[in-house]
């Protein structure tokens, strides 16, 4: 926990220092608390309404965790730093959540709190493992019930998933992505329904707020579809491909951009 909470403290820092309003939101679980920590980028319309850019800090035991989640930390933060100029129409919430990997519970005491007080969360993107790029045929895979001669082979790819109540925040995103970032190859993919059958889709951030009503999307280098070093002692930074974090960065920033500017 005490280095869990060293990265919160980093987190929070540099939320300060990129301008934003910081505060931070105590999660307790088993007797012991951690923070969730968020960032304020406020619009000029107010807080009625707001969109949230979440990344979870927090890893397995025994593994380093640079690509899962120290890419998506690095990218919430240069995404932060690629908007601080721009002014924005509605208010943009970047959020630190802890505790994911214990089942998504600094995200869902978020979300379960956004919903009984009625916020007007206008949607959401997580951003869940951004730095594995492998080149190789055959490195990709996908979960049976996915049609993969619908999808690449290699992967080099960054993923846009979203559920069926999230379909036009998935399309949009992905084609501003896109448009942002010609290089960066990106594909898209909603599940029907609220996507509560297909668990291994719903193994991040996204997912509880999926489940409380709210337009969510993830935004993926599709994790152990891809990556060997999936929870493993070797998710290290020698793996991670940090050009494919900065492009993955600087299209979900043109996205935001466009979307809430």
């Amino acid at each position: 926990m005490e280095r869990l909470g060293q990265a919160g403290g980093y987190i929070e820092s540099q939320f300060a220092s990129l301008g934003l309003r910081v505060e931070t939101d105590t999660v307790p679980y088993e007797g012991v608390r951690s923070q969730n920590v968020l960032g304020h980028k406020d619009g000029a319309d107010g807080p009625g309404e707001y969109f949230v850019l979440a990344a979870h800090y927090d890893t397995v035991q025994g593994s380093p965790g640079a690509d899962d989640n120290a890419s998506a930390v690095a990218g919430m933060l240069e995404i932060a730093r690629l908007l601080q100029p721009v002014p924005l129409r509605t208010t943009l919430l970047f959020a630190g959540f802890t505790l994911e990997e214990y089942g998504f519970v600094g995200s869902r005491q978020f979300a379960e709190r956004a919903r009984k007080n009625n916020d007007c969360i206008k949607g959401m993107i997580s951003l869940e493992m951004l730095g594995c790029r492998r080149r190789e045929p055959g490195s990709q895979t996908y979960p049976p019930y996915v049609d993969a001669g619908q999808y690449p082979d290699t992967g080099d790819f960054v993923a846009v998933v979203g559920n069926a109540p999230s379909s036009g925040l998935t399309a949009d995103i992905a084609e501003k992505m896109r448009q942002t970032v010609p290089q960066l190859p990106v594909e898209s993919l909603v599940l029907p329904g609220s996507g509560e059958q297909f668990t291994d889709i719903r193994l991040s951030d996204h997912a509880p707020f999926w489940e409380n009503g709210f337009r969510a999307v993830m935004v993926t280098d599709t994790a152990y579809f891809r990556n060997p070093n999936y929870h493993q002692p070797t998710d290290t930074l020698e793996t991670l491909d940090i050009d494919f974090i900065r492009d993955i960065s600087a299209g979900v920033a043109g996205f935001l951009i466009k979307h809430l500017g």
